[in-house]
């Protein structure tokens, strides 16, 4: 019998998790940088949790069940509705509150590439500000993790939930139904415009409200805000979208950030939460879509008891980085973590072998010795097939004299060393044991 994984899941290999820890220490450094703290939720909540504010669309996503003591629960499909019932239950938190996390959700949703039902999602929230300052500042946060991974050609897409929320008030769509609508405008890059037209013809818009619809969204650039109030100029909530849109774009310049934000109104993001801004950022020449998204949510946690909380955050998909500079990281990474392996010439000699790994340990150095009862030949082969740089050969006439044989793997070379000289030889650094 053949045991496979359940779909939508993957396994890393030594050589994947190198990349991806590469990526993860990179952007938790960038995270840090700016002052944000790192925090974690369980992997499971309670239903009533996770079903608070997400949507139907989210809802079918969620993984559900009841566990032995007849309790709905499910595994988060984000990191934010967590931080949201965390941060209601402690209202003493000192704000803003600036948190990180970087740990793994589900979604059941057609696997695809850079898109799994297993991924790891790395988050920054901002909870107490609900100044455009704090937006720019995650988005500033975001845009210098992707530049310390030397990710070129992206840009932020901008755009504002109220804007939205403006332009169907201004149609008569009651707000039930604009959920719906923006869950399936969400859609529009996956499924195309002509299949987004038939979803709204099903929820029950007429042919001139999807074209209306369709018209609007089709706006972009700065130009876009000023289409904005001159068609729908009467709307408090299009004037209050417009204005926080154009406060952004005025703190780009400090933010370091000029060129970079493009308003979008077809960018809607699906979740139902959202109650301002909202931001992708996007790699132009990948056929990956966003590798980066979020927004403000204002409102959601006073759905878990809070009082009301201004709040705002983004997270990048390490998936889809992950298939981005997969082949460009592997380049420069080392292709072992071990820096030498210590061979022994016999069994007699094993035990020696050993106590001096356990020295180079000590001293921080990736050190391996042989574990199968190899002879010398044979582990010469595994040191080489490991690509670990260095080897250091063990026999009795070194013992002896304290002068060891060490191979360079790469280029072929052997030297005579001293053993407390090898991590010179090896790292460029003395010893002092």
């Amino acid at each position: 019998m053949k045991f496979g994984r359940p779909r939508g899941t993957k396994d890393f290999l030594p050589d994947e998790m190198r990349v991806r820890q590469y990526i993860i220490r990179k952007i938790k450094d960038t995270f840090e940088l700016h002052g944000f703290e790192e925090m974690d939720t369980p992997a499971i909540e309670l239903w009533e949790v996770l079903s608070a504010k997400g949507g139907e669309e989210v809802e079918r996503q969620i993984y559900k069940f009841q566990d032995k003591g007849g309790r709905w629960i499910g595994l988060r499909f984000d990191l934010t509705v967590p931080l949201a019932r965390v941060v209601a239950s402690n209202p003493n938190l000192v704000k803003p509150f600036k948190r990180y996390c970087i740990s793994k959700v589900w979604r059941y949703e057609e696997p695809q590439s850079g898109r799994l039902r297993e991924f790891l999602q790395a988050d920054i929230d901002i909870v107490g500000s609900a100044r455009m300052e704090a937006d720019m500042e995650c988005i500033s946060t975001a845009v210098d993790a992707l530049k310390s991974l030397e990710l070129e050609g992206f840009e932020v897409r901008i755009n504002n939930r109220k804007i939205l929320e403006g332009m169907m008030e201004s149609l008569a769509i009651p707000p039930e139904v604009s959920m719906r609508v923006f869950r399936t405008l969400d859609k529009i890059e996956k499924i195309g415009e002509e299949n987004v037209s038939k979803e709204l013809e099903k929820i029950g818009l007429n042919t001139e409200v999807i074209c209306e619809i369709l018209s609007f969204i089709h706006n972009q650039g700065s130009e876009a805000l000023d289409h904005a109030e001159g068609k729908f100029g009467s709307s408090k909530l299009i004037k209050e979208g417009v204005e926080e849109l154009r406060r952004m774009i005025e703190l780009s310049e400090p933010y370091d950030l000029e060129g970079l934000l493009k308003v979008d109104f077809s960018l809607v993001r699906g979740l139902d939460y959202y109650t301002g801004p909202v931001f992708e950022i996007k790699v132009k020449d990948a056929q990956i879509g966003s590798v980066a998204g979020g927004g403000r949510y204002d409102s959601l946690i006073e759905k878990f008891g809070g009082g009301p909380t201004p709040a705002t955050g983004i997270s990048l998909g390490i998936e889809r980085l992950y298939e981005v500079l997969n082949q460009r990281i592997r380049k420069v990474l080392s292709p072992s973590e071990t820096v030498i392996f210590i061979a022994n010439t016999s069994a007699e000699v094993l035990p020696d072998a050993i106590r001096l790994r356990e020295r180079l340990i000590k001293q921080g150095i990736v050190a391996e010795t042989d574990l199968m009862g190899r002879k010398l030949g044979r582990q010469l082969e595994y040191a080489n097939s490991k690509k670990i740089p260095y080897v250091l050969i063990v026999g009795p006439e070194e013992l002896q004299t304290g002068v060891f044989k060490l191979r360079d793997m790469a280029n072929k070379k052997e030297f005579s060393v001293k053993f407390e000289d090898v991590p010179f030889t090896i790292l460029g650094k003395h010893t002092t044991k």
